[in-house]
């Protein structure tokens, strides 16, 4: 690949950052170089923001059917490219290309539905006590939108934000993460060629902090919608609150699998599989802790680990390859880093446990997949996000010690409870304190128009994919109408 001399879209002209400061997008798995890119500045932001509010007048006097077949037009450009841009996702966050693949096919899906949003009325049409008054709800879209997204799902968390901003009459100024730069380039690109107005999408490249900070408070901005750390959410809503901004935080998650003894473990063991090591753990929802009730932790950890065993590490575009390495070397410190402590407090390392060295790629980001077992709930290795291929393995006796453990963090994204008991089922639905509760079923296993969310430092409880990510997009008007 060459130099990106152009990564920035603002007002409808690509165009070069305004500052001299550069950055390198990285193959994760051999280290080498793919792009450089220039570092977005607060000047960038500032017209980028500009751009925005000029085009959002006329945006919004679109007819909403437009703005669905716009979205239309969106995916079949995004099908267009869809090898392309899993390859290249593959290549700079390292996920496997089936995974990229199926990232792609799920943010068309997203499009496609947002698009049909634009069919379906968002208002409604309420009784009245008065026999000479209608009453009806419009939503209107708020205005300006800054996405801020990050590196492990490049495309699809940004698609949720800007498919439902545009199809609501909003206008987008996104800001995703640096490592992912030629992803976004070509989403935006799809976007731009479906007939996306100048400044109706706005795209800023690099900039991590400075830049994400500007726009997270920029006084032009009318709400904001950001997947990521539950640390910088939290910054970011502080500073929203100043000025009564709107905020939309999909955050950090420390998800559980509860496995009861009259679970089917061959289904259990398949989720926990896949929950646990899809993206190399590199997932809000992924499986950081089994919580499996003694009486079968033994033949299930036994067959845990024997998958454990066959899981092949190697470059992402490697159809014979289930583990592509970590995103960055900071992010595989940080896991190894998070074990080795575990371990050093008394937890047992069952599978893995360590950097994985491959002659192949020596200047991978490679961690092999990991069980930790003689883990407590109230440990830090079962309480801390480790955004990696490791399990915490919790033993506990019943059904209540089960749930007790699950809802001991401080997180409450994702949790999952393997049973055949329709009692237990029910009871996990309501007991378990997550957005999200699945019954058998892994961590990990999202639907288009189903809402998405978490719960305490998991989120602050707005909701995304689904029509209820209106309720940032839009401001709801209540009209009395008296004749």
């Amino acid at each position: 690949m060459t130099e990106a001399s152009s990564a920035n879209l603002i007002g409808g002209a690509w165009q070069g950052t305004s500052g001299l400061t550069r950055f390198e997008t990285r193959d994760p798995a051999t280290g080498e170089r793919l792009e450089g890119y220039g570092v977005s500045t607060t000047a960038d932001v500032d017209a980028a923001v500009d751009a925005a509010r000029l085009a959002f007048p006329t945006w919004r006097r679109e007819p909403a059917p437009a703005r669905g077949r716009l979205l239309h037009r969106v995916a079949q450009e995004l099908e267009a490219v869809k090898d392309e841009l899993a390859r290249t996702m593959t290549l700079e966050m390292g996920k496997v290309l089936t995974e990229s693949l199926g990232e792609v096919d799920a943010t068309i899906a997203s499009c496609r539905f947002m698009a049909g949003e634009g069919l379906r009325s968002l208002g409604e049409v309420l009784p009245s006590a008065s026999a000479n008054r209608t009453i009806m709800t419009v939503r209107e879209p708020v205005g300006v939108v800054a996405c801020i997204t990050p590196w492990n799902f490049p495309i699809a968390l940004a698609a949720y934000k800007i498919f439902a901003a545009l199809v609501s009459g909003n206008c987008v100024v996104w800001k995703p993460a640096p490592n992912i730069s030629g992803s976004a380039l070509l989403f935006t690109q799809a976007l731009v060629r479906a007939g996306a107005p100048a400044g109706v999408v706005n795209l800023l490249s690099g900039g991590e902090i400075d830049a994400g900070r500007r726009l997270s408070t920029h006084p032009g901005v009318d709400a904001v919608a950001f997947t990521g750390s539950t640390a910088v959410g939290i910054e970011i809503a502080e500073a929203c609150a100043r000025t009564l901004t709107p905020v939309s935080l999909e955050l950090g998650g420390k998800n559980a699998i509860i496995v009861l003894e009259d679970a089917d473990l061959t289904l259990a063991a398949n989720g926990i599989m896949q929950s646990a090591f899809a993206t190399s753990g590199q997932r809000c929802t992924a499986a950081s802790r089994v919580i499996v009730q003694r009486s079968v932790r033994e033949p299930l950890l036994a067959e845990l680990l024997r998958r454990t065993e066959r899981l092949k590490l190697g470059h992402g575009t490697d159809a014979a390859v289930h583990l592509g390495p970590l995103a960055t070397p900071a992010q595989l410190d940080r896991v190894a880093s998070l074990v080795t402590a575990a371990v050093q407090a008394g937890a047992e390392v069952l599978s893995g446990g360590s950097r994985a060295e491959l002659a192949e790629y020596p200047n991978g980001s490679f961690y092999q997949p990991t069980f930790l077992g003689g883990v407590r709930a109230t440990d830090a290795i079962a309480r801390t996000e480790v955004f990696g291929p490791v399990v915490a393995v919790i033993d506990v006796d019943d059904y209540e010690q089960a749930v007790a453990a699950n809802n001991s963090t401080d997180y409450g994204l994702s949790s999952s409870i393997y049973t055949q008991s329709l009692h237990y089922a029910h009871r996990a639905a309501t007991d378990l304190h997550s957005g999200v509760v699945y019954v058998n079923s892994g961590t990990s296993a999202a639907e288009s128009g189903v809402p998405f969310g978490g719960m305490r430092l998991s989120g602050n409880g707005h909701r995304e994919v689904s029509t209820h990510a209106f309720d940032v997009m839009t401001e709801l008007k209540s009209v009395y109408m008296s004749f």
